[in-house]
């Protein structure tokens, strides 16, 4: 019985967790949006996505190396923007889960008007190069 109550427990657990990422403090997030913010568009500089859900059912694609209140440090290379969105590709130090993330990045604001999403994000394709720090709090996010 009690490990029908655990399993039980963690899967209502698993249906509230949206993704897993680091989560911007809010200097690294003032860092980003000083990069620009086109007028017009939504400022969003919150995360960079590790994997979708929980950490805990995908240590096979971080081999564990994540984990949920850890301080992390993500390396921003190059920044990119096309209609809908605008990022910062990063390099963070463990691998993300490739399958939900075409690479790491962290979006930065999108042109809501022209029916920009975070997720367009992942379509830019060029990026000028940037060199900044930026920090973060692994967490499991719900919603």
């Amino acid at each position: 019985m009690k490990i029908l109550l655990e399993n039980w427990r963690g899967y209502l657990t698993e249906q509230r967790v949206s993704y897993s990422g680091i989560v911007l403090d809010e200097e690294s997030q003032q860092k980003l949006l000083e990069l620009g913010v086109p007028e017009g568009w939504t400022p969003v500089a919150h995360h960079m996505t590790i994997t979708m859900g929980p950490l805990s059912k995908r240590d096979e694609t971080n081999g564990g190396l994540y984990k949920v209140g850890d301080q992390v440090e993500l390396k921003v290379v190059g920044v990119g923007q096309d209609e809908r969105a605008k990022a910062v590709r990063v390099e963070p130090p463990h691998p993300v889960n490739m399958k939900h993330v075409k690479y790491p990045h962290v979006t930065v604001a999108v042109n809501a008007a022209a029916g920009g999403k975070p997720r367009h994000s992942q379509k830019l394709q060029q990026f000028e190069p940037v060199n900044l720090t930026i920090r973060g709090t692994v967490e499991e996010v719900t919603g």
